[in-house]
């Protein structure tokens, strides 16, 4: 593995005056200031720490980290999947963990760095692949804590040093677009081709998709969504203000009560008409000095 690492490291060193480059995060450790960062692996460069650009010189990165202790940092960050770069805010500090950021990163550069990841097609029934659970066309397998694979040869040299081992792989979805972690363990001897037993590709036509989500677009939804509730809330509580003080006494008032259903006409049908036995004259009997109920039949004059 220290072979690998340093082979990839020495294929950087030799940049010229155009190459730009960074740190690139290789992992980030749960509850650290670097998960609170948001940083994310293998597609995250950090480029900017403080104000100061960072260069191949690791010293130039710790030292930026070492000042920066306990204070609310802005670190201008380039992420090679959503080709965007954006300032993260993290405050280096001691926490439960190793380090003052909590992260793994090393320096690398940015050319081509698109073209990286290691796309699944066809995954083989009983095979490492199939029992690690990765996805056929939608996984694509990044690297390891170690290594990011920039093409297969990298992960023929890591499945064959860990042949019969277990051995950590980032695992980037397309359809979730999400990072994970999946324990691969390689095996020869499976019954199958290969040490994984799984149809890989690289090149052009199985690079990693754009992101379909515009993310600094949700991104700044999600940080603004609490303020707009909270708008809208302030917003009902003035209109049922208003609506008091322009009719107080309706504001209090009881709802009155609803006639019965019985009573209630609707206007768009005719009035029913009650059918009446032919009859000479009709005389109403007028009241008596105490009012008598609404439902008294009426007197016919014989």
């Amino acid at each position: 593995t220290n072979k690998l690492v340093a082979a990839v490291g020495a294929m950087g060193s030799g940049q010229s005056a155009e190459e730009v480059g960074g740190y690139r995060v290789f992992k980030v450790h749960s509850g650290s200031p670097a998960e609170e960062a948001g940083l994310e692996v293998f597609f995250d460069f950090v480029t900017e720490i403080g104000g100061k650009k960072m260069d191949s010189d690791q010293a130039s990165f710790y030292h930026a980290i070492q000042e920066a202790v306990n204070q609310r940092t802005k670190m201008v960050v380039h992420n090679i999947r959503t080709q965007d770069v954006r300032d993260v805010l993290v405050t280096p500090r001691k926490w439960a963990g190793n380090g003052l950021l909590g992260a793994l990163v090393r320096y690398d550069t940015l050319d081509n760095a698109e073209s990286q990841g290691i796309r699944v097609l066809n995954v083989f029934e009983n095979s490492p692949a199939r029992q690690a659970g990765l996805v056929p066309y939608k996984d694509f397998l990044l690297g390891t804590t170690e290594v990011m694979f920039r093409d297969l040869d990298e992960l023929v040299e890591i499945v064959n040093l860990f042949d019969g081992r277990k051995v950590q792989i980032y695992v980037y979805n397309s359809d979730s677009e999400t990072i994970r972690e999946v324990t691969l363990v390689p095996d020869s001897k499976w019954g199958g081709h290969g040490c994984i037993g799984a149809d890989i590709r690289t090149g052009i036509l199985h690079r990693i998709p754009p992101p379909r989500k515009n993310v600094a677009a949700l991104n700044h939804t999600q940080a603004t969504l609490p303020h707009l509730q909270q708008q809208q809330q302030q917003q009902q509580q003035q209109t049922h203000a208003l609506q008091s003080a322009l009719s107080p006494v309706a504001a209090h008032a009881q709802p009155a009560a609803l006639p019965d259903a019985t009573q209630l006409v609707d206007p768009a049908q005719p009035l029913p008409t009650q059918p009446q036995q032919p009859h000479e004259a009709v005389a109403v009997q007028p009241p008596a000095a105490v009012p008598q109920p609404a439902s008294v039949e009426p007197q016919v004059a014989s």
